[in-house]
């Protein structure tokens, strides 16, 4: 079986049962594997026919496959068939887009930052931010890995709706809990005795 088609099986049941209500009726979000910071928020953001997929040009090649994979969910839950298109670092997507950028660019960061997602070093390269609201939907991360992982859980928070689909709104802040191989390389070990 393909990575693809295991990934797309995979999340199909995991986004079964992402949103749940607490006891007051609120919506509770239930994610796979539970990111370590969540902010809900009213309201949402509506994916529709002229929604489009913004990836930063010079990461094109390395985030196509996030951008690929988010289109094939949007497609596969509502039939939409979005546009992947590049973007300059210092371009600016019109409202109703989805971004999927990197955290080098300093007005994604304080665009993320005034909105309550501080791009720390806790991050690191294989974390996301993900900010949803009425008008904005931004996946954002310093390694295409990290995005990749950011639109994982992006495609267990869409939710059909309407002639399309719906993201609530949200401040994700996720990082892995452990440290990868390359990264645990970089440290320095000590031996006991040596």
């Amino acid at each position: 079986m393909n990575k693809r088609l295991l990934l797309n099986v995979s999340c199909a049941l995991l986004c079964a049962s992402a949103w749940a209500l607490d006891s007051d009726g609120r919506p509770q979000l239930k994610l796979v594997p539970a990111p370590k910071e969540v902010q809900l928020r009213d309201g949402g953001f509506h994916v529709g026919p002229r929604t489009k997929i913004f990836v930063q040009l010079g990461h094109q090649s390395e985030d196509r496959i996030a951008a690929e994979t988010l289109a094939e969910e949007v497609a596969d839950q509502s039939g939409l068939k979005l546009d992947i298109l590049g973007m300059k670092a210092a371009g600016k997507a019109e409202d109703g887009a989805i971004v999927l950028a990197r955290l080098q660019d300093s007005r994604v960061r304080k665009f993320l930052a005034r909105n309550g997602l501080k791009a720390d070093d806790l991050v690191g390269a294989d974390g996301y931010l993900l900010f949803s609201d009425k008008s904005h939907l931004i996946v954002a991360a310093n390694t295409g890995q990290g995005l990749f992982y950011g639109v994982q859980t992006l495609r267990q928070l869409l939710r059909p709706a309407g002639k399309g689909l719906i993201c609530p709104a949200v401040g994700i802040r996720d990082w892995p809990s452990l440290e990868s191989a390359p990264e645990l390389a970089k440290r320095e070990f000590k031996v006991p005795g040596a």
